[in-house]
């Protein structure tokens, strides 16, 4: 492109000023464009040029300045599009608006001055008259380089941010698993699951130190052989180099096993056995500042983690160490609580001639474990055998407590007194209600109360808000009622008495006391849970001999609510009517 002309913005002054014409409107507004911060070219529709400021000057510096004529010439070529491409003539904003007549908006260009690369935005607009006719046309550079510059910053700070923000949503979402396993080996599992994926392992083993020893032990790996499990479990724990290092705070990195001095030999062959080129160690130190053991991340390449991905690790580590800690909290309180309802649920039962009792209790899968199922046979001192089973509402010790106390209520009800007829099963569901509003106890817990009758068969039932008993006789299997006998204890006062009903039970039936943890599973409604029941307790008890009932118990309760599925506790009572 050829270069532009551009006259002198300061004309020289005549020397005889009574010749001197009326000032020009250029020569009053150049000083104020003088000390704009921006860049300002005016020019005539004659295409003379009217005016250019001295920051134009000065950034487009060096001007070719013509002596006599006092024209200045800058060499547009130095302008290019910011992909690179020269700038075709004609193609100038200013060009194309003297052109076209138009304004045109703000463009980006390069200029490849003396001073560097700059960025600059050019726009061209037309000065009108009265008439609408052109009177100037103006174009205003802008120096962007720096702003750009703050852009580009911006943009790069907006996109760290995003990534830390991608990452943090993601450890999220991580520690969101690893919180929804209540028990320590699950836990250990999805751990080593987790860091695996957050920092790309190949193989993730965790190091827990024994609390009474302190030996460390691994406890849970990803990604090993079980030959490689059995190699690390053989190494004398002396030799465990990361993790000693970690049990004293220190994290470890190691991008090369074969050539890392100082690495005792016992630990380079077991790590290099398990293919490990790399690896890195990190404490897992909880809350109170104690380091619990170490995650030890091995990689089957050359590869260390930037520090930033320690750094989430190292976050993780603190957050994991602490779940192993409530874990293990979680674990000392559930054997509490299993110990104390094992000590509390009664251990024998009562031998009645003319019929056969069986129990069985399960404890849940998963949380606190023991719950507050129990349940209760006695026989009464006018002959009749009472059967109470209930749920108290919760899991751990609280509830194992509230079931003891209950328990305990049921048993000064129901204990034999000279001159005193015990309470029916009716007066024992309004005694307990009385008892959990009175104590604040046990409060929306359920109870079944039975009593029969030896002689005639005769069974009395009463309840609040416990699943109807399941009686096996020759019908078939029929749930002797619709639905639970009146609502939960401490609820009957609001809602109305309870109820009781009787049935026969004829030699040869059979009668199911139960809690819903035989019934309920998650997702599932309450009626394909009775029928499961009754399908499996049918096939189970419908041809058994005498004397297996307690077998066949077990096996009721195993295929009703496997483990594996139900997490809630169980607990299942048979009564059969021997023929």
């Amino acid at each position: 492109m050829d270069s532009t002309d551009f006259p002198s913005t300061r004309p020289a002054r005549p020397a005889d000023p009574a010749a001197a014409s009326p000032p020009r409107a250029e020569d009053l507004l150049g000083p104020v464009f003088d000390q704009m911060p921006v860049g300002v070219v005016a020019v005539r529709p004659d295409g003379l040029t009217a005016l250019v400021n001295q920051w134009l000057i000065d950034f487009f510096d060096p001007f070719d300045v013509d002596e006599d004529t006092g024209v200045m010439r800058m060499d547009w070529t130095r302008v290019a599009h910011p992909d690179g491409r020269s700038v075709r003539p004609g193609t100038l904003p200013l060009e194309r608006c003297m052109r076209d007549g138009r304004v045109v908006a703000s463009e980006e260009y390069v200029y490849h001055g003396v001073r560097g690369e700059k960025t600059i935005s050019v726009d061209a607009f037309a000065v009108r008259g009265e008439n609408g006719a052109a009177l100037a046309y103006v174009s205003t550079v802008i120096d962007l380089t720096q702003t750009r510059a703050f852009l580009d910053q911006l943009g790069e700070i907006q996109q760290e941010l995003d990534t830390h923000v991608s990452e943090l949503s993601r450890v999220h979402g991580l520690i969101e698993r690893l919180s929804s396993r209540s028990d320590l080996s699950s836990l250990l599992a999805e751990t080593v699951d987790v860091v695996a994926e957050l920092d790309g392992a190949d193989a993730v083993l965790i190091f827990l130190a024994d609390s009474d020893s302190g030996e460390l032990k691994m406890v849970a790996s990803h990604g090993l052989l079980e030959e490689h499990v059995e190699r690390v479990h053989a190494l004398d724990p002396q030799f465990l180099y990361t993790s000693q290092r970690a049990m004293l705070g220190l994290p470890t990195n190691i991008v090369d096993v074969s050539g890392e001095p100082g690495l005792p030999e016992q630990y380079r062959e077991v790590a290099l056995a398990l293919g490990a080129v790399s690896l890195h160690s990190l404490p897992l130190r909880s809350a109170d500042g104690g380091v619990l053991g170490s995650v030890v991340s091995l990689f089957r390449r050359v590869r260390m983690p930037s520090p930033h991905t320690l750094q989430l690790i190292e976050t993780c580590g603190r957050i994991i160490a602490q779940l192993i800690v409530n874990a293990r909290i979680r674990a000392r309180d559930r054997d509490v609580a299993s110990a104390l309802q094992r000590s509390m649920m009664q251990a024998r039962l009562p031998h009645v001639p003319g019929l056969e009792l069986a129990a069985c209790y399960r404890a849940g899968s998963t949380g606190m474990y023991a719950g507050g199922d129990w349940y209760q046979v006695s026989v009464l001192s006018d002959g009749r055998l009472s059967i109470v089973i209930g749920d108290v509402v919760g899991h751990g010790i609280e509830a194992v407590g509230t079931m003891g106390q209950m328990s305990s209520a049921v048993r000064a009800y129901t204990l034999p007194a000279e001159g005193n007829v015990p309470p029916g099963p009716l007066e024992i569901v309004d005694l307990l209600d009385h008892w959990c509003v009175a104590t604040g106890l046990g409060e929306s817990s359920t109870v079944c109360v039975a009593e029969i009758a030896r002689a005639t068969g005769r069974c009395v039932l009463a309840g609040a808000g416990h699943p109807p008993p399941l009686l096996l006789g020759p019908q078939g299997p029929v749930y002797v009622h619709e639905e639970a006998l009146g609502a939960p204890l401490g609820l009957l006062g609001l809602t109305g008495e309870a109820h009781a009903l009787s049935i026969d039970l004829p030699p040869g039936s059979i009668l199911l006391f139960y809690t819903d943890g035989l019934i309920e599973r998650r997702g599932e409604d309450i009626d394909t849970g009775l029928a499961r029941l009754a399908a499996v307790a049918q096939r189970i008890l419908e041809h058994s001999p005498e004397g297996e009932l307690d077998a066949q118990c077990e096996r009721i309760v195993a295929e009703a609510a496997p483990a594996d599925i139900t997490t809630d506790d169980a607990a299942l009572l048979i009564l059969r009517v021997r023929g």
